[in-house]
């Protein structure tokens, strides 16, 4: 059989998960159990991406295909048959294809997913807490609509590193979705994991709840700060592991005889308070605590809460929920709740609340230029040039829109195009301020592409700096900070050691001093802008404050 070299190819390859064969389409494919069949496999094989659909070929009991060979009619009855399944499946056929053969024509057409023209209303909610405190787990309750088992079966689906899966703990920060229906239920994600699955959710969603999962053991802190500045997350939940929080507060009364939440829970509160966040605070894993000790946490909760300047208030029925979502975006009223994923008690407040809260993306974000920072960065993906993910900040990015990103390594920007946007791997076409997004940026070096640099509209005016000015409060460190002071500088996704140049009427800084610092880059300039939230860390330091001035 004659053929030309790329259907040798497709005929080598054989059927993929994204390929698909037939010897042709008749009308009794359109009817019935058949339709419903070859409905399921256009879905499968554009589950990824584009798939290529192929007619003309004998299929010799899935093991291997020869040539066929249609005549031009057969061709086109079976492209007859092929729209309507495609319009059915939500399918669009981008292209077509024919070969000729001596046997006849193979006609092979590329079929993909009708875009979605933007991703529904979406809530951003960063969970922070410290280590086993229940995040990933009360994730995984919300998004697959079951609960937990009490040995983490509800968190297993969503830790993806095999360090994950040994520890049974996140290690790096996680973005997954819980979807919401127009009638303000939750739909239950079964396998979180399945593409295709997690697409026709997306697709039938109204309301979208983005999680960011970031892992609360000490060693993975820098990846806890980024979710929290970088995520550009709406709200903030932090959770209290109910009975690890009472033990570590009996101990150290017993040490030192003070009262009060452990440091890392505190340092939580704080660094989500200085963010300016509207948060909620849930006290989690109550199925292990008696009720004095849930009093206990939930006391010193509240205490902690007022000492930050904010007012607790305890969440008990579903009457309460309209008055946090009138008033939260004040960030005065802190909603607590008490949970239990093994049990269920609190989840359907916590549920509710989750449907009603506002969205707290403003218009005149979505009006500004488009702007972004960076967070992770993908090289190699095959068809793509460079893939980068992040938080849209403001404005609204588009297929085919000329971008600058940046600054490298000598404070220049580099002028680039978007090819595609993805969110949650769905092709979509645009997406706006407040929106998580996946960008395949084309016509830029990959290898000067990095974390922590933006992606903005080509024609705004964006400067690098090395030095600026901040002002800072040191939450916590065992001695004192001096001029010099060399720690790791945190804000949005930039991430890169500075130092503390010279500290302004101040000799040195301790616990609980406030003042105004001049920093510069030690590896390079970055994209920084007045009011940014900032945060430096080394060991157990750390210093939280707002960039004041910019030197340029």
């Amino acid at each position: 059989v004659k053929t030309d070299f790329k259907l040798d190819q497709l005929l080598a390859n054989g059927e993929t998960r994204n390929t698909e064969f037939k010897r042709m389409l008749a009308s009794k494919d359109g009817v019935g159990d058949r339709r419903a069949k070859l409905i399921a496999q256009l879905k499968l094989i554009t589950s990824e991406g584009p798939g290529q659909f192929v007619v003309g070929i004998e299929d010799i009991h899935g093991k291997n295909w020869e040539v066929y060979g249609l005549t031009a009619e057969e061709v086109e009855n079976s492209k007859t048959v092929l729209k309507k399944l495609c319009k059915e499946a939500g399918i669009d056929i981008l292209e077509q294809t024919h070969y000729s053969t001596d046997k006849g024509i193979v006609a092979s057409f590329t079929v993909a997913r009708v875009i979605t023209p933007m991703v529904p209303e979406t809530v951003g909610m960063n969970l922070v807490g410290r280590v086993n405190s229940g995040k990933t787990t009360l994730a995984g309750v919300l998004i697959q609509g079951q609960l937990d088992n009490g040995s983490g079966q509800a968190r297993a689906l969503l830790l993806t590193y095999p360090q994950e899966l040994k520890r049974g703990q996140t290690a790096d920060l996680h973005v997954a979705f819980a979807a919401i229906n127009r009638q303000g239920k939750f739909m239950a994600m079964q396998a979180p994991l399945d593409k295709s699955k997690r697409a026709r959710i997306l697709d039938q969603a109204h309301r979208i709840i983005t999680i960011f999962d970031a892992p609360g053991h000490k060693e993975y802190a820098k990846t806890m700060i980024r979710s929290v500045l970088g995520a550009s997350a709406q709200y903030s939940m932090i959770l209290v592991p109910c009975l690890d929080e009472y033990k570590l507060s009996v101990a150290e009364v017993q040490r030192s005889g003070i009262r009060r939440l452990d440091d890392i829970t505190r340092e939580h509160l704080l660094l989500v308070s200085n963010q300016e966040l509207p948060f909620v605070v849930v006290i989690n894993k109550v199925d292990d605590c008696d009720e004095h000790r849930r009093d206990h946490v939930r006391n010193l909760v509240f205490e902690t809460i007022k000492e930050i300047g904010h007012v607790p208030l305890r969440i008990t029925s579903e009457d309460d929920i309209p008055i946090i979502c009138r008033e939260i975006a004040h960030r005065v009223i802190v909603p607590v709740y008490e949970v239990s994923c093994v049990t269920g008690e609190g989840l359907d407040l916590l549920r509710e609340t989750l449907v009603q809260l506002p969205s707290r993306i403003p218009d005149e974000r979505i009006e500004k230029p488009a702007f972004a920072y960076i967070d992770k960065v993908y090289r190699g993906i095959r068809g793509t040039n460079i893939v980068i993910t992040g938080t849209v900040q403001e404005g609204i990015f588009k297929p085919g829109q000329s971008i600058l990103t940046g600054p490298d390594k000598d404070g220049r920007f580099m002028q680039g195009r978007i090819g595609s946007i993805e969110v949650f791997k769905k092709r979509v076409e645009r997406v706006k301020a407040g929106d998580v997004f996946g960008f395949d940026l084309k016509r830029l070096p990959p290898e000067k592409i990095r974390r922590g640099q933006i992606i903005c509209d080509k024609d705004a005016d964006v400067k690098a700096v090395n030095t600026f000015e901040s002002t800072i409060i040191v939450t916590r460190h065992p001695t004192r900070i001096r001029q010099g002071y060399e720690p790791v500088f945190h804000s949005a996704t930039i991430q890169q050691p500075v130092i503390y140049e010279h500290i302004f009427n101040k000799e040195y800084l301790v616990v609980g001093d406030v003042a105004r610092v001049r920093m510069v880059f030690k590896k390079g300039p970055e994209m920084l802008r007045i009011g940014d939230r900032i945060v430096t860390r080394e060991a157990n330091t750390r210093c939280i404050g707002t960039v004041t001035k910019l030197v340029h």
